[in-house]
């Protein structure tokens, strides 16, 4: 079980990749500025044949991005939980290990049990949770602006 989940999609669009990148541009706003309210759907960057954005709502919005390659009709994207949030949950994840180190230091090994479970609920519930409904929500406006017709699920390793 990896600590930190994504998800790999290869997608087919309605329109032709230059069309549909315009599209996501319209609704984009370039991560390179800083605006108090703003009004487009996604944060971050779009180039010629790829893109890179994170929902544009405030604090959960950016846990998940969006990486994809379009080519013609055809693109896989990647969904992956952002950096910034790997390292904040990181740095959680190593002040339990240090409790649990400690309990076990002390011999206190129902402190450590109780660690253990906290460990493995936080993986469970609080970072697929979290995983899960923010890449559902990117998915399903990310459906909406650049028209995908159909996605399925790459079991292949390759990375974009």
């Amino acid at each position: 079980m990896k600590i930190f989940p994504e998800k790999k999609y290869l997608i087919d669009l309605k329109n032709e990749s230059s069309k549909t990148l315009s599209d996501l541009q319209k609704e984009t706003l370039s991560d390179e500025q800083f605006i108090v309210k703003w009004n487009k759907i996604f944060i971050g960057k779009v180039s010629q044949n790829g893109f890179e954005i994170k929902l544009a709502k405030r604090i959960f919005g950016s846990f998940c991005v969006v990486k994809g390659k379009i080519e013609n009709k055809n693109g896989m994207l990647e969904i992956q939980i952002s950096k910034i949030y790997k390292l904040l949950l990181r740095i959680l994840v190593l002040f339990l290990i240090s409790g649990f180190v400690i309990s076990l230091i002390r011999g206190e090994f129902e402190t450590s049990l109780k660690i253990i479970l906290l460990i493995l609920g936080y993986r469970l519930l609080i970072i697929e949770f979290w995983f899960r409904m923010n890449s559902k929500k990117s998915m399903n406006e990310l459906t909406k602006v650049i028209g995908i017709i159909k996605q399925e699920k790459n079991k292949a390793q390759h990375s974009i």
